[in-house]
This record gives C-alpha cells, structure tokens and sequence, in this order.
C-alpha cells in the first residue's frame, strides 16, 4: 500500500548498494551483517530486534549479511525533512549511522510494523502522520547541519478547524490523507499536524478515528446493516480492525455497543409508554358506583 515502507530480507552473497534517497531500518530480528561504507574498513556489525540505521543518499555501501535479517526500511521524502527544519527550500542531510538505539524512533518504526503485517489498514494519514514524527526526531538529532526547526506559534484558526471537521464528515468512508486534512487549511503537513494537536489534543490520525468511531455508533442503533457494510461506510477497510478501534475507544465491541443501545431504547420505550397510560387513565373521570337511594 504504502511505498515508503518495505519489508527486506537481504541475500548472504555479498552486495554493492548505492542508494538514491535517504532512509531509516529497523531490525526485526537479531542478527549480524559484515558492512564497508564508502571504500572504508570492512567492520562486523551485531544487531538486536529493534535496532536502527540510518543511511544517507549516494553511500556505496558493500554488505554481507550472515544471519538473512529481515529489515523494515522506511523512506523519508526529502520534503517532509526541509518542513521538519523549517526551511522548505533546503535539502536535509542525515547522518549515515549502520547502527544505533533509539526508543522515539522504535517506537514509531514498530507501530509502522504492526500496521504492515495487518495490511496498512489505517491508510495513508497513518503512515504520513509517522513520517512526519520520524522526520521530527531525524532533523534533532541526526542531520549533518544540526539546526532546529522553527517554534510553531498558535493554533488552527476557526475557519481552519471548521474546514478540517467539514472535510472529515464529508468523506468519512474514504481513505483521507495528512495532505488533505493540510490542504483546506493551507498548511503544509508538517506544520499542520503539529498546529492541529496543540489545538485539539490528538493528532489527525487519532481525531479521523475518533470520527469514524462516532459515525459507526450513529449506525449501529440507526440502520438494519450487516456489521461489515457499517465498518465500510464508516471509513475501516476491513471488520476486524474496525471492531479493534472501536472497542479500544469506546470500551465495549460493535455489538456489545449495539444490544446497550438498542435494549436501552426499548426499556425508555416502554417506560414511556407506562407514563403515558398512567396519565390517560388519570384524565378519565372515576364513575361513582354508590347507590343513591335515602
């Protein structure tokens, strides 16, 4: 689904790589690889699950894995590293580093795992809104002109806040993107998903389900719709993560949620009706049954 992200299992034969752009590698299993950068001294490397390198465009890079690692390699676009410094005119440097440990880029690189082997399920706002935060943490702390992005001021304007909600409820069943979301507020990503969560509290991605979510619900207690036709037209690809998302934010399953509702208007229903023959029979007049004879 998603070209920035590929899964690699290298060759133990030895390999010359060169590479056009820049990327960062996540190890998904230990392992150890013999590397020689640029001409340089042949060096073994030892990897555990989780550890990261970051490779710089145009290194010639001569590899030999030992172990046939597989690799999660996320690309990074040349854009979202200018807007992450502040200087969109400026191609962004990373450092070529084989090896390193670092938590915020694990973190994020393992949640982009976890959405590959189910299928990228989230769509595009998810994996944008993970280059944005990766790019974030590459531009810190490993360019090779370590300058700090710009201190965003503000917040989203109300004309700009009404436009993302109007977009998100228009096209709730559609895969929407970061740069959608950006694009009615003449934002660029980067700027607009750090503006957007210092006003709402939640990132795109997180108020895009939080949506979705609150449509599925309007359905479920609404309509007569098989419970996949609701996940589609809620804006999930598929039954399962929608049941995931929806019980992760709202506590209970699709139907679980459904029963509580439905049995809930069944009882104000009927208690509704009670109240309103209570006042029907109060209304009418008692008829005295004594006898009048004195």
């Amino acid at each position: 689904m998603s070209s920035n992200v590929e899964l690699l299992s290298l060759s133990t034969e030895p390999l010359r790589l060169v590479h056009e752009s820049q990327f960062v590698m996540m190890m998904l299993q230990p392992g150890a690889e013999d590397l020689s950068i640029d001409s340089g001294p042949n060096q073994r490397l030892e990897y555990v699950a989780g550890d990261i390198a970051l490779c710089r465009r145009h290194v010639v890079g001569l590899v030999q894995s030992r172990d046939q690692m597989k690799k999660l390699r996320f690309e990074m676009s040349d854009l979202r590293l200018s807007e992450a410094a502040g200087e969109a005119t400026r191609e962004i440097e990373l450092q070529s580093i084989p090896k390193l440990r670092d938590l915020r880029i694990r973190a994020l690189l393992t949640a982009v795992n976890i959405e590959r082997a189910h299928g990228f399920p989230s769509g595009q706002l998810f994996i944008q809104s993970i280059e944005v935060a990766l790019a974030a943490v590459l531009v810190q702390t490993y360019s090779l002109s370590v300058k700090a992005g710009r201190r965003i001021k503000g917040g989203l304007s109300d004309i700009s806040h009404r436009n993302v909600i109007d977009l998100v409820r228009s096209r709730i069943s559609e895969d929407i993107s970061l740069a959608d979301m950006a694009a009615v507020t003449g934002l660029s990503m980067t700027h607009f998903s750090h503006i957007f969560k210092k006003t709402m509290g939640k990132s795109p991605h997180q108020f895009v389900l939080q949506q979705r979510v609150q449509y599925a619900k309007e359905l479920l207690v609404s309509l007569n719709l098989r419970m996949i036709d609701i996940a589609l037209a809620s804006g999930f690809k598929t039954q399962q993560h929608f049941a995931r998302i929806f019980r992760k934010m709202s506590g209970l399953s699709p139907t679980e949620y459904q029963r509580l509702k439905l049995s809930k208007r069944l009882r104000d229903s009927y208690v509704g009706s009670c109240t309103n023959s209570t006042r029907l029979r109060s209304a009418i007049p008692t008829t005295n049954t004594t006898s009048c004879t004195e």
